[in-house]
């Protein structure tokens, strides 16, 4: 695993992307509200996960049946955040965090951009998933 230390970073989670591209979703106004932040440059440089990535256009398709909208939102992702590849010991890192969660259902995506955060110093995730506020060093951007 790379790591990308930098001295701001946020980390973007699929829910909050989904949310700001599919208009019905019900956290819509609120993701486009705290984008307003992240742009701002406030919480530094932005990252994703090649696992978020692929979940965001999935879902993004799936909900507005749109594989222009989805081709976009992947080439916007492309171009303004830093995608780190999920490899091996990030993978093993994420089952033990999967393996030994015990009151949270975290996704094993979730527990990816857990482990991803904590190779790389990553205080902040933008999230609209409830269980990341139980997660100790993590600080949910609302």
């Amino acid at each position: 695993m790379i790591c990308y230390m930098a001295l701001k970073m946020i980390f973007l989670d699929s829910s909050f992307l989904i949310a700001i591209e599919v208009e019905n979703d019900e956290n819509h106004e609120k993701a486009r509200d705290i984008v307003l932040k992240i742009i701002s440059g406030d919480f530094g440089e932005i990252v994703i996960s090649d696992y978020v990535f692929d979940e965001t256009l999935t879902v993004t398709l799936l909900k507005t049946k749109d594989l222009k909208k989805a081709i976009l939102v992947g080439e916007n992702l492309k171009v303004s955040s830093k995608i780190i590849r999920v490899e091996e010991d990030v993978f093993d890192m994420s089952w033990n965090i999967f393996k030994e969660q015990k009151n949270n259902k975290l996704s094993f995506t979730d527990c990816t951009n857990i482990a991803i955060m904590r190779i790389n110093k990553i205080k902040n995730i933008a999230t609209f998933d409830k269980d990341f506020k139980d997660i100790e060093g993590i600080n949910v951007v609302s």
